[in-house]
């Protein structure tokens, strides 16, 4: 099994290093005194670490590590190896609740899509949890993401609606959903491949809303490619999901759909502006479903990405992906799919036309949320200036 840390993280603040060594889905018990000696370092600062779990959506997988290998065990010098064990174990308990509730939800929307003979695969989370992370506390699900074909899209619209479900967001009161402006529903209809978001109010703790999202494509809107919906779903594979039948995009393709998801909110200034395009939790992802693909299906993915013409969004999955999970990703499928000029790997806001190149390298601007700035965000206020102090520290 390839060591976890990557040389780039040795040199990392011990709040970072501590992150990297954690984001693993399972971790060998010979780690865990490193682990627990990282913890103890009089330097880590615990605000920072704990932000960054939470930016990174890492929260839950954490802390399913402190209560597995009971890293908040005192070490041998009397110091307490890792604190807040609550926190860190209520979030993964907690997760683990609200993808129940979620799975309570959508386990009968995805029951009645299929009796009604609606062609549509689910997409990543719930999808992702069953194929690989075994375990429905680890990771934190935000929507169900259904791949559906653009003119199939009223029938499921009807059953949303019997469901309860509106499209558009919720109400600051938290209480109801509230129609977009015309302004967002315009740009959303020309800019975006998927429908505007079904939302219905949750009026839960933990579940301020349910989320369904349409997608009509793996691929942004405009990507010249010769696959369609209808050629993605005649490969999907049957699946038991949120506790209904239903069903998932095929391995080759699955792995296609999260490296050009990836992709997307990496590089788009839009999500950089708000802080979302570097998520930690992202990259484990298709490292962990990377791992699941045999021989055949590896030569089914690079052969579709060369042919689909996307190989160079994929390559930036897969080429970061190995920075932090180091032999996750064949040497082989990499070879292929290598472009010539690797330049684009360091720039940004190719998705909307902008040509920006990033002052930091790859794990530097991975761990500052300072970066927004470079993609045209507003200054920070004393809180972002505080935190991104800290992760230059």
């Amino acid at each position: 099994m390839p060591d976890p840390l990557s040389p780039a993280a040795e040199a990392s603040a011990p709040h970072i290093t501590l992150l990297l060594e954690l984001n693993h889905l399972h971790i060998e018990p010979d780690r865990v005194p490193g682990i627990r000696a990282l913890a103890a370092d009089p330097e880590l600062d615990w605000g920072a670490f704990l932000d960054l779990a939470a930016r990174h959506r890492l929260l839950p997988l954490v802390g399913r590590h402190v209560h597995r290998h009971r890293l908040d065990r005192r070490v041998e010098d009397g110091a307490l190896a890792f604190p807040y064990p609550w926190l860190f174990a209520s979030a993964y308990l907690g997760n683990r609740h609200r993808n129940q509730a979620l799975c309570d939800e959508f386990g009968p929307l995805l029951a009645d899509l299929t009796a009604a003979g609606v062609p549509c695969a689910v997409r990543k989370g719930f999808a992702l949890v069953e194929a690989v992370y075994h375990d429905a506390g680890v990771r934190r699900i935000s929507d169900l993401d259904l791949l559906v074909d653009r003119g199939d899209a009223p029938r499921v619209h009807e059953v949303l609606l019997r469901y309860g479900y509106e499209q558009g967001q919720l109400a600051v009161d938290g209480d109801r959903i509230e129609p977009f402006d015309k302004a967002t529903q315009m740009a959303w209809r020309m800019r975006m491949n998927n429908q505007l978001p079904y939302r219905k109010a949750g009026h839960r703790p933990d579940v301020s809303d349910y989320n369904v999202d349409l997608c009509h494509g793996i691929f942004p809107r405009g990507t010249q490619t010769d696959v369609t919906v209808a050629d993605l779903l005649a490969r999907a594979r049957p699946a038991v999901l949120c506790g209904a039948p239903s069903m998932a995009l095929e391995p080759a393709d699955f792995l296609l759909d999260l490296c050009a998801h990836l992709y997307k909110e990496a590089t788009s200034a839009a999500f950089v502006r708000e802080g979302l395009d570097l998520q930690l939790s992202k990259f484990l992802d298709v490292a962990l479903f990377a791992g699941s693909l045999d021989e055949a299906a590896w030569g089914q993915f690079t052969e579709r990405a060369l042919d689909y013409g996307v190989g160079a969004s994929v390559y930036y999955a897969l080429h970061f992906t190995t920075a932090l999970h180091p032999g996750a990703i064949p040497e082989l499928a990499l070879d292929k799919l290598r472009p010539e000029n690797l330049d684009y790997l360091e720039g940004f806001g190719a998705p909307e036309g902008v040509d920006g190149h990033w002052s930091q390298d790859f794990i530097a601007r991975l761990f500052d949320p300072g970066r927004r700035h470079e993609a045209g965000a507003a200054e920070p206020g004393p809180t972002q200036a505080v935190l991104s102090a800290r992760y230059h520290a």
